[in-house]
């Protein structure tokens, strides 16, 4: 018998600089809010928002 592993997949670290740091505008955790890929909504929030307006 073979034994396989199964491994999940582990979440990318977003990285940022401090400057670029802000509150999310939904639910307030700091996220990448400023700068280059800065978007006022943490991922979170932005896939509910995406899911949101996916099932109208």
């Amino acid at each position: 018998m073979s034994e396989q592993t199964t491994t999940k997949p582990r979440p990318q670290v977003a990285t940022w600089a401090a400057g670029q740091t802000g509150p999310c505008a939904r639910c307030h955790t700091s996220t990448c809010r400023y700068g280059v890929g800065g978007n006022p909504l943490c991922t979170t929030c932005r896939a509910a928002r995406q899911e949101q307006y996916a099932h109208p």
